[in-house]
């Protein structure tokens, strides 16, 4: 699992680790239209902004590379 330093206003801890799991799921997946879906919500999906969340530019870089099908990719 994706690790994101937490910072005093950041994304929603519980709400990015369910979409980061999923995301996860669906790139690792041989099926073409479960890679291709992780990808759009990727470029879709918000969060909210709470007391004690992840790092929004981390999060949002993880978004990034997600959106590119290279999770694990750190560029």
């Amino acid at each position: 699992m994706t690790q994101f330093t937490t910072e005093f206003h950041g994304y929603d801890r519980a709400e990015v680790d369910k979409f980061v799991q999923t995301a996860n799921d669906d790139i690792a997946s041989d099926e073409p239209s479960r890679k291709a879906r992780a990808q759009a919500e990727a470029q879709a999906v918000s969060f909210r902004v709470v007391l004690r969340g992840y790092s929004r530019r981390e999060v949002d870089h993880y978004l990034r590379r997600i959106a590119k099908g290279r999770p694990d990719d750190r560029t």
